[in-house]
């Protein structure tokens, strides 16, 4: 390992050790850290990234298996799962990463570990969520199109219940 990275190491060790033994002596008066930050990243969410999100997920009802918003304390995103043979779901976050004071934005699931964009929370549009939710979906819908079966030169899911799969003409 380099030795600038065992310094790093070894000083958030320290700062860990030390707070671990401030919390462990005044349990009581700890105070969260980056509490302003938290609650300017609740705001962000409800009166943006939900509002946003709930417009494209009603857009999909019906059209995929499912499609739901989440909102935590320090994340909020839309999950989606699509009628086709695989059994999971992918999801956009936007994540409030309160150490930093900034914001991620990620595409996961099985496939879309990616880390797609750090922004700070003024950034934070409800035409950035447009976008980034946008390139999701294409990302989704996309690389879904890809493991479709080709059937007269076009693409087609299994029907749902069918053993056999599908042969190409």
């Amino acid at each position: 390992m380099e030795k600038h990275n065992i310094e790093r190491l070894r000083q958030l060790l320290k700062g860990h050790e030390e707070l671990a033994e401030e919390k462990r002596q005044n349990p009581e008066g700890l105070q969260r850290l980056n509490e302003d930050f938290r609650e300017a990243f609740g705001e962000v969410v409800r009166a943006t990234i939900v509002p946003v999100l709930e417009e494209i997920k009603d857009i999909m009802v019906g059209k995929v298996e499912s499609a739901s918003i989440f909102h935590r304390l320090t994340a909020a995103g839309m999950r989606v799962k699509l009628d086709r043979w695989e059994d999971y779901e992918r999801s956009l976050l936007f994540f409030g990463d309160h150490a930093s004071r900034i914001v991620k934005v990620t595409h996961e699931g099985i496939g879309f570990s990616l880390l797609a964009r750090q922004v700070d929370l003024q950034q934070v549009t409800p035409r950035l969520v447009e976008e980034e939710a946008m390139k999701f979906l294409k990302r989704l819908f996309g690389q879904e199109q890809l493991r479709r079966p080709l059937l007269n030169g076009g693409y087609r899911s299994r029907p749902a219940g069918s053993a056999m799969p599908l042969v190409t003409v």
